[in-house]
């Protein structure tokens, strides 16, 4: 008969209790025997309690002899690992069979629970062969709660340790660190081994509840907390677990503790000694994630940090809070929300640190819950932050913004792409370089997304490309000029492998969004793109034809083109050095590879191209990043025949493109084919049947096939019916084009089809059908068939000069607003035009042997009508037809120049004197653009001087503008020229244009007449001649020219009519003297050229048999302008200037630092204190419009005031310069006349005080002390001055408080209170430092009562200092001031002035005043 298990554990326990000293061998097979049997023993299934502890106590009689041998022996306490493990299991089964009765003493109950604590300690070793018999002990302590007896017999210090060690196997049971083993056997061991650790970790969780539910203490919490945030090598997931999995059970038991801990964290941190106090951020955090609720009370606390004053605290708790809200699937902002409020509201913190960490904490918010009620308040916050005044913030903002975008595309809001496009035009280059990373960046994965069809074309993503292109108009950085952002277009924008068909759909999008800037700055990218191109076909063309040609023309060749293709990079002076190394290696393979790369017309081909050329040079090649840059720009890589090709499929397809997807469709292939018409080849049919379809944009399609008529290959035949329908039938621009591209597209055999194309022109013009168009088809058949246009050059003309003298009808429509011309002189016009592109065939057309004097005749008769000479026009658009002509005479002297007579070329130059504000611009506009791509002889550019003279503000300041960019390229090619030659020629230069100009002037009618001698009608007469002098001044080599032409005219008679020789040397004469007046050069300067050729067709030499008497009548005459009269008329003009403050100075100007400062100024229209004799003689004066005075001058007051207002500005205002204080030259007469009329004193007095302060000249003027202060600057700071005012003659002390370097002015403070900045150079002054303290006291209050009797005394006290510091002062005004112009004997001066190269003996007409 078997025995049951409890008797073999009866009698194992009896054999052991009889030994006495049992040895290990023994103890382990006794005792390995009894815990199998033990294992095998079960709890008694009695449901009634009175018989369940009967049978307990049956089991323990059973069990005791066992038990009392483990006693016995001292087992409890046994060192050998493999008895203490034997026994703990023992130990273990006998609790589990006799619970809940513990069935040993609570003596014994420490050594047993240090005998489980050392079998827990090990459970760290999964791999160990007894890891499954100490999981089964840590399950029976568990599932009996024997650790809660630990409580009871105050073992708290092993519960403590018990605690710390179960965090540590935690720490170590969930490592994937077991060995992977091949056979099913070791897999299936670890299968076992893996769920015995997920078991492991229940019942250490369950030991460690059932104690905190029991008695928990702020001991075991610590090390809870300590555990959750524990970090460095020590931390493991599974200690961060078990301490989440306590909080989340134990949340009731454990809140008092941890609510108290992290309170006394905020309120009282310095008195905790725990080691945790400096984690109570990442404290709360953990919670938050595990039992939020427990943090109710606490998060007040957190709140209250988010206000205090130190930075570095709020930034803490602003990372704290945006943790807590960025976890998903957790509702914080609805728990917390007072705290989720002040999250927001550290957006707009106060300091810059904090606002940047709230948009990090941004980002991770909406991240985590994109969906969430308060994603919405988030990006609100961010997309404020995009505005933000500090630029750290901003760049802050649109990362996290763009990152967001990314992270969510298909919903992100639209007003934040808007806003973050935004910052490509930030005020900050760093921000604009972030904003162009992180926008392509989004700009790629948006493209991606569109293609994969996650989502569909936005226009408001299309916007960002938009946004890209304008960055070519930032002139602050260079890194974002066309010469980068053409890689960026074809480099960065699109995704590298994005297909051809998907970068056009996003093209056409854009072009549907673009505006005429977009479209503008892409044209700029394109362009320049092309130009590059075009000179790197020349430069690889003369490195290959290097070896025929002269070395040194090659080389200056090679030279310019360099300079012009290193402009097309970023770094324009190194990739100037890298083409001179690439002239040097002429390495054929890099040769072939850019030829290459150059003929492709699909971008596909020319990327596998490029990839190949730069794997064969190699990485290590000294010039691989410049080589790679270059091929980029060689590489049709923006736009290709393949997306030329893609878009006419499109436009020609009937279904495949929306409606309002067709109209920019068509714009775009437009814009490439103007840049780019060779990529058309291999698209000729779509495109014919798009040009037949669409006759609205014929116009742009004609034109496009005139520039790609060349590359293209098609039968002639079939463009040649819609092309011919145009000519008769379409518009003028699109017959222009039209013709051009029938000329393009005939080939030889075609060549009588301009033979055919006139007579039906000439058919449909004398029938009268569409005459505006045929005029035009004539005009441009003209051009490219000089043959076939002679056929029938006398119908035109006839017809032409017919309608010319024809009467306008009393019944024709009136004015067109849009073009303000009437049919009839449109007509005209429009004749006018074709008879003039008639003689202006094409290149290599033919040459014009019809004579040009008819035409010639009627542009002279169209200039001088005004309804006289046969030529008939309607009153109101008569001056649209002069400007036809005149446009006419400029276009026909590119080539018949020389058939051009002195009165045609003066009429056209008085265009610019037309009354009519528009025609005047238009035709400087018209001058201005051919001349700038040197179209027309430079004689011309002098009609920019009359409206520079002339009262219309906007025409002064473009005439400016144009005649400073005149003079520049003039200057610069006359330079080229002559290091080109070894010479120099004054004709090239652009002071020529003086020649022409006086020439003009002495022809005008209005010449002032030979018995006027008012300077004041001469001054106005001359201003265009004064006016271009300021200019051409500005640079210095140009005076000895000026003098040079001014002696040759002297010496010269008039060609054209020889009395009209007086009037080119008078106005010589007064040219002569404005320019030793303005720049103070000797006439004897060794610069001066010895001779000068003058036009034989204006000027011819001096007839030298003159009389005596008529030689000595002209040197009278002579003498008289030279010495007197003329230096009056030069200064009369210089009171006409006023300059006026920074912010009324065209930009254009301030950039041209060459300029001298009277350029700077405009001229007034009024003159202030003309003399009585000056009102007398206006019956000799020319009322020329554009230089008209009014009879009656502002008072004092008034100017006063007027030139307050204008020149008020603020001290120190960054773009104030030294020319923004008003200058004006000391005027006759006027100082006499303004004191008799302020002061009231008798007139004897004023006489008496007058006469001891003028010169022996019957005139007087104020003579006061002058300072240069060019070298002073802060120098006088402190001193007192004394200041003559221009509108009352007193002076006025003050002291100098301030100098401002970059506008030259001086902030002086008057005695009467006043303060105001003044620019010392012009103004009369004198210091007051060595006066005693009575005497400026007493000068204070005299010049205090303005407008009284003190005025004349003041100046009389001015003119005796000044005689005083003569002696002082001699050496340095010899150095300063050259010699005065001497005054011929019997010329009384009207005022004394000295002549100085800085103009500085000036009247202030305006004073900054501050307030």
């Amino acid at each position: 008969m078997e025995k049951n298990p409890t008797q073999i554990v009866s009698e194992l326990g009896s054999r052991l209790l009889q030994l006495s000293r049992p040895n290990k061998g023994s103890l382990v097979k006794s005792l390995r025997e009894a815990a199998t049997t033990l294992s095998q023993i079960e709890q008694p299934l009695v449901t009634e309690i009175v018989n369940k502890k009967k049978a307990l106590k049956l089991l323990e009689a059973e069990l005791r002899p066992l038990k009392n041998s483990i006693l016995k022996h001292d087992l409890l306490k046994n060192r050998d690992n493999d008895v203490s493990l034997l026994v703990t299991v023992c130990v273990s089964e006998i609790f589990r069979i006799l619970a809940p009765e513990p069935p040993f003493e609570d003596k014994y109950l420490r050594d047993i629970f240090n005998l489980f604590l050392a079998e827990f300690s090990e459970l760290s070793d999964t791999v160990s062969p007894y890891f499954s018999r100490r999981a089964k002990i840590l399950e029976t302590v568990s599932r009996c709660k024997c650790c809660l007896l630990m409580l009871d017999v105050d073992c708290h210090d092993l519960i403590h340790e018990m605690f710390n060690m179960f965090f540590s196997v935690a720490r170590e049971h969930h490592q994937q660190n077991l060995i992977q083993q091949k056979s099913s056997k070791m897999q299936q061991r670890k299968a076992t081994t893996q769920q015995s650790q997920q078991s492991l970790f229940n019942d250490i969780s369950t030991i460690m509840n059932d104690i905190l539910k029991e008695e928990a203490s702020s001991s075991l919490v610590d090390v809870i907390l300590e555990n959750l945030v524990k970090e460095g090598q020590d931390a493991t997931p599974g200690a961060n677990n078990l301490a989440s999995s306590l909080i989340k059970s134990c949340t009731d038991t454990l809140e008092p503790f941890i609510c108290s801990f992290l309170t006394s964290c905020f309120m009282e941190k310095d008195s905790i000694q725990s080691n945790l106090k400096d984690s109570y951020h990442e404290i709360i955090f953990m919670v938050s994630l595990n039992a939020p609720q427990i943090l109710l009370a606490v998060i007040p606390n957190l709140t209250q940090e988010l206000l205090t004053d130190q930075v570095d605290v709020r930034i803490k708790a602003l990372n704290l809070a945006g943790r807590i809200f960025a976890q998903p699937k957790h509702c914080h902002g609805e728990i917390y929300q007072d705290l989720f409020a002040e999250f927001l509201r550290r957006f707009s913190d106060k300091s810059a640190e904090v606002r940047m960490a709230a948009l990090k904490c941004g980002k991770q918010c909406y991240v985590a819950n994109p969906s969430g009620n308060k994603a919405s308040g988030v990006l609100t916050a961010i997309q404020e932050r995009l505005l933000d005044f500090d630029d750290r913030v901003r760049t802050q903002a649109l990362v996290v913004a763009c990152d967001i975008m990314k992270f969510n595309m298909k919903y992100v809001p639209l007003n934040l792409i808007s806003e973050a496009s935004e910052r490509l035009r930030d005020k900050k280059i760093s921000v604009r370089k972030k904003a162009l990373q992180k926008l392509t960046e989004v700009y790629q994965d948006y493209c991606d997304k569109c293609s994969e069809g996650y989502m569909t074309i936005n226009d408001q993503f299309e916007q960002i490309l938009c946004k890209i292109l304008l960055l070519c108009c930032d002139k602050d950085c260079k890194e974002l000029w066309s010469q980068n952002m053409e890689l960026v277009l074809s480099d960065d924008l699109f995704p590298r492998h994005l297909p051809v068909d998907e970068r056009m759909r996003h093209w056409v999008q854009c072009f549907a969004v673009m505006t005429h800037i977009h479209l503008k700055s892409l044209n700029s990218i394109l362009s320049q793109k092309r130009r590059l191109q075009n000179e790197l076909r020349h430069c690889l063309t003369l490195w290959r034809e290097a070896k025929d040609h002269n070395i040194e023309a090659v080389q200056r060749k090679l030279k310019s083109y360099f300079a012009k293709l290193s402009t097309c990079f970023p770094d324009a002076s190194k990739a100037e050095e890298f083409f001179q190394k690439l002239d040097q290696m002429r390495d054929t393979t890099i040769f072939d590879a850019l030829t290459l790369l150059l003929d492709e017309l699909t971008s596909t081909k020319a990327q596998i191209i490029r990839e190949k050329f730069l794997e064969t040079i190699g990485a290590k090649h000294h010039l691989f990043d410049f080589l790679r840059i270059l091929s980029t720009k060689c590489s049709p890589n923006i736009f290709s025949s393949e997306h030329v090709q893609y878009l006419l499929n499109q436009l020609c397809s009937n279904t495949s493109v929306n409606t309002q997807l067709k109209a920019p469709s068509i714009k775009l292939l437009l814009v490439i084919l103007n840049m780019f018409p060779s990529y058309l080849r291999g698209s000729e049919k779509q495109f014919l049947k798009l040009l037949k379809e669409n006759v609205s944009v014929g116009d742009e399609l004609t034109e496009a096939l005139s520039k790609a008529a060349p590359y293209i290959s098609v039968n002639f035949g079939d463009y040649y019916p819609a092309l011919e329908k145009v000519c008769l039938e379409g518009t003028r621009s699109q017959a222009k084009y039209a013709v051009s591209a029938i000329a393009s597209l005939a080939g030889s055999s075609d060549k009588f089809v301009f033979s055919e194309l006139c007579e039906m022109l000439i058919d449909s013009l004398l029938g009268g059908r569409n005459i505006p168009t045929t005029l035009q088809s004539l005009a441009c058949v003209g051009q490219y068939s000089v043959l076939a246009f002679d056929s029938i050059y006398e119908d035109i003309s006839r017809y032409v000069y017919q309608d010319f003298q024809a009467e306008p009808s009393e019944n024709q429509p009136p004015c067109d607003q849009s073009s303000g011309c009437c049919n009839s002189c449109k007509l005209k016009i429009y004749g006018l035009k074709t008879l003039v592109k008639s003689f202006l065939p094409r290149h290599g057309r033919g040459q014009v042997v019809r004579k040009i004097d008819d035409l010639l005749n009627i542009l002279k008769k169209t200039l001088k009508s005004r309804g006289l000479d046969g030529i008939r026009s309607c009153d109101d658009t008569g001056a649209n037809v002069r400007l036809a002509a005149a446009k006419a005479v400029l276009l026909l002297s590119r080539k018949w120049d020389h058939h051009i007579s002195p009165e045609i070329f003066r009429l056209t130059i008085l265009m610019g004197t037309d009354s009519n504000a528009f025609i005047t611009r238009t035709f400087l506009t018209k001058l201005h653009k051919l001349l700038t791509e040197n179209m027309i002889p430079s004689r011309y550019a002098c009609a920019f001087s009359f409206s520079l003279s002339g009262p219309c503000r906007d025409l002064q300041d473009d005439s400016l503008r144009y005649i400073n960019g005149f003079i520049r390229n003039a200057t610069r090619e006359a330079r080229a020229h002559r290091d080109l030659d070894q010479g120099e020629s004054l004709t090239e230069s652009p002071a020529y244009m003086i020649v022409f100009l006086i020439h003009v002037l002495a022809h005008d009618p209005e010449f002032p007449s030979e018995d006027c001698r008012d300077e004041h009608v001469y001054a106005r007469f001359c201003g265009p001649l004064l006016s271009v002098l300021q200019v051409l001044l500005g640079n210095k080599e140009t005076a000895p020219f000026l003098f040079c032409i001014f002696r040759a005219i002297k010496r010269a008679e008039d060609a054209v009519y020889a009395c009209i020789t007086p009037r080119l040397h008078i106005l010589a004469d007064i040219g002569y003297a404005a320019v030793n007046t303005l720049k103070c050069i000797a006439v004897t300067s060794p610069e001066a050229p010895r001779s000068i050729l003058l036009p034989s067709s204006l000027y011819k030499l001096s007839v030298t048999s003159m009389s005596d008497s008529q030689n000595k009548k002209k040197s009278n005459t002579q003498n008289a302008l030279e010495q007197s009269f003329t230096e009056r008329v030069v200064h009369i003009f210089q009171s006409q200037i006023s300059m006026r403050c920074q912010e009324d100075i065209p930009a254009v100007v301030l950039e041209d630092r060459v300029l001298p400062s009277l350029l700077r100024n405009q001229i007034e229209t009024s003159l202030t204190g003309s003399t009585e004799a000056s009102k007398n003689n206006t019956r000799c004066s020319r009322k020329r419009a554009h230089l008209g005075l009014p009879e009656k001058s502002t008072t004092s007051r008034e100017k006063k005031n007027s030139s307050s207002k204008k020149c008020k500005t603020v001290e120190g205002a960054e773009h104030i310069s030294c020319n923004s204080i008003s200058l004006r030259t000391v005027e006759s007469e006027i100082p006499i006349k303004k004191l008799e009329r302020h002061s009231t004193c008798s007139k004897e007095s004023v006489g008496a005080s007058a006469s001891n302060n003028v010169t022996s000249s019957s005139h007087s003027g104020v003579v006061s002390a002058i300072k240069d202060i060019s070298n002073h600057g802060e120098a006088i700071i402190g001193q007192r001055i004394k200041l003559l005012s221009p509108t009352d003659g007193c002076f006025y002390p003050g002291t100098v408080e301030r100098f401002n370097s970059k506008s030259n002015a001086h902030k002086i403070a008057f005695d009467n209170g006043d303060v105001e900045l003044v620019c010392l150079n012009s103004e009369s002054w004198e210091t007051l430092s060595h006066e005693s303290l009575g005497q400026q006291e007493l000068l204070g209050k005299e010049t205090e009562s303005f407008g009284s009797r003190n005025c004349v005394p003041e100046i009389t006290h001015a003119k005796a200092n000044n005689d005083q510091k003569k002696k002082t002062t001699t050496k340095q005004q010899k150095k300063k001031m050259p010699t005065k112009l001497i005054t011929p004997a019997g010329e009384a001066s009207v005022s004394e002035v000295t002549n100085t190269s800085d103009n500085i003996v000036l009247r202030r007409s305006r004073r900054q005043r501050t307030s």
